[in-house]
């Protein structure tokens, strides 16, 4: 009677902490987890009260029980830590599904936050399912948690053009693309002299959360490219018409002489 009344009264503990947990901002896994650990508590609470009624020594128990978990706990230590790291990782919310994290060893947009382990979608489609106890105990970067992401793309223009022209063309091209965010606008930056080019770098920023970022860069790269062209501006390096390395523009190689 004990167990079957422990049975009902955990059942409604549970609907209640999920319905109480549903009020708040909390993940729907933490949810679960914290119902579930209610739920067991009230039935191994229920479980004693019956052993004790049907006079059972819990002493004697409660020893037995303690021998066989140290001696569980050692085969199964890894398993247990991955447990553990998961529920901390439920409850203080480093990241949740659909952002991209990075460990040392494995990085992907979080599809699952299990228990035991969490899975990840690598950007080539790859499913890979990271221990938690690793996500506990490493640095782990979370390119989601922010609303903006600084991106980056380096142009080299040669000497030959006009540099300020340029600035203008990938300045206005960049401000144009969908996802580009307005509340920074793009810069560019002086980066080095190369060999027959200065190089640019072209800085923007871009909500990861509403925008995907490798798509983004790629049409900065393409708007750029197409608003060059349409000005006639071509950023062919020397090098690559045919002026010998190391040839600033303008120049004749060494030991060249005029057409006789």
């Amino acid at each position: 009677m004990v167990l079957v009344l422990s049975v009902l009264l955990a059942r409604l503990v549970r609907r209640g902490v999920e319905a109480a947990l549903r009020r708040t901002s909390t993940e729907a896994y933490v949810h679960l987890l914290v119902a579930k650990l209610a739920s067991f508590g009230i039935v191994l609470l229920g479980v004693i009260a019956a052993l004790s009624l049907a006079g059972v020594n819990l002493g004697v128990l409660v020893a037995s029980l303690g021998l066989a978990t140290v001696a569980l706990g050692f085969a199964l230590q890894d398993i247990a830590s991955n447990f553990v790291a998961g529920i901390v990782l439920l409850l203080e919310h480093p990241f949740t599904k659909g952002d991209m994290i990075a460990i040392s060893d494995a990085s992907g947009i979080v599809e699952d936050i299990r228990v035991r382990a969490t899975q990840l979608r690598t950007v080539d489609g790859q499913l890979v399912l990271v221990p938690n106890k690793l996500l506990f105990t490493n640095v782990l970067t979370n390119s989601s948690a922010t609303m903006r992401r600084r991106l980056e793309a380096t142009v080299d223009v040669p000497y030959a053009q006009d540099s300020a022209r340029v600035r203008e063309l990938l300045l206005a091209a960049a401000a144009k693309v969908d996802g580009v965010g307005d509340e920074d606008p793009p810069r560019l930056l002086t980066k080095d002299f190369g060999q027959g080019t200065l190089q640019l770098r072209l800085l923007f920023w871009v909500d990861p959360r509403r925008a995907d970022l490798l798509r983004v860069r790629s049409e900065v790269l393409e708007a750029a490219e197409a608003a060059l062209a349409a000005e006639g501006i071509d950023l062919t390096p020397p090098q690559a018409l045919g002026a010998p390395p190391g040839t600033a523009p303008g120049t004749a190689p060494e030991g060249g002489g005029q057409p006789g």
